[in-house]
């Protein structure tokens, strides 16, 4: 039982982490357009807290903890990909549709 709730913890773990990882890898990519060194470092900076939790799944739970983990951490990544994949689509669409329009009103 008390192993289940480990494992139960290490995928909200996972989740928690993902979240972190990828919002803060966002917000530096939004802040830093085109300076590629700086999403490079800042992504270094970030780096080890997911493999700092992968290694304490392993710890107390074991292989079973880490592939816990890694399955929390690949959900809410797919999830975030989704919804700023569509986000992305919808402001391209609109980056679009505003350009059609200044070319409608310059002719």
């Amino acid at each position: 039982m008390s192993q289940i709730l480990l494992y139960v913890l290490f995928f909200f773990v996972g989740i928690i982490t993902s979240w972190f990882y990828f919002s803060h890898l966002w917000k530096s990519i939004s802040e830093n357009k085109t300076d590629k060194g700086k999403i490079i470092f800042s992504s270094f900076i970030r780096f080890p807290v997911p493999i700092i939790a992968a290694i304490l799944a392993g710890y107390f739970s074991g292989i079973m903890g880490i592939i816990v983990f890694i399955f929390g951490f690949s959900v809410f990544q797919f999830i975030y990909l989704i919804k700023k994949g569509s986000q992305l689509k919808k402001d391209l669409e609109d980056y679009v549709k505003q350009q059609e329009n200044q070319q409608d009103n310059q002719q």
